[in-house]
């Protein structure tokens, strides 16, 4: 059993440094739609750090209710598209931006390790759907951060237009 707690633990300190980073990015960034991204993110891992908690403490678990992520996507880069501005952006927000889809992706192997290890089915079943959670984050992070890269030839490219397809 304190292996399992220690999992929950773990996981609830991943989801809370998650938001808190989110929160630093959205507070560092004037533009409106990536600071959104940031909220909304920084939101869906309050939700995570929910269902680990309520796992740890043997409740029920809470519905894990989720955004359509990909329609966000669509939406979010549709949106820079069509404004049509400048952007220009510094090497340091870029690699804010690949640390954040590190983040995730660290956070999807490690939720995809334990969902392994879970012998309850609900509690692997949360497992694995937070897991495909931070996969798409990390997606959409690193396409955010090929963006802040090269903003205007990101937009033109054959990754934008993927981006914008189903994650």
């Amino acid at each position: 059993m304190g292996d399992i707690m220690n999992a929950y633990q773990h996981a609830m300190r991943m989801e809370s440094e998650a938001e808190r980073y989110y929160r630093e990015l959205a507070d560092g960034i004037s533009d409106t739609t990536i600071k959104n991204v940031f909220n909304m993110l920084a939101d869906e891992e309050v939700k995570h750090f929910k269902v680990f908690e309520k796992m740890s403490q043997g409740s029920t678990l809470p519905n894990i209710g989720h955004i359509d992520i990909s329609a966000k996507v669509r939406e979010i880069f549709m949106d820079i598209k069509g404004c049509n501005r400048k952007y220009s952006f510094t090497d340091e927000q870029v690699s804010y931006y690949e640390k954040a889809a590190k983040i995730e992706d660290d956070a999807a192997k490690f939720y995809m390790k334990k969902a392994e290890e879970m012998t309850d089915p609900a509690q692997k079943e949360a497992f694995l759907a937070i897991a495909k959670e931070e996969e798409k984050h990390q997606i959409l992070m690193q396409n955010l951060a090929n963006f802040v890269a090269a903003p205007d030839s990101w937009l033109e490219s054959a990754e934008f237009y993927n981006a914008t397809k189903e994650v």
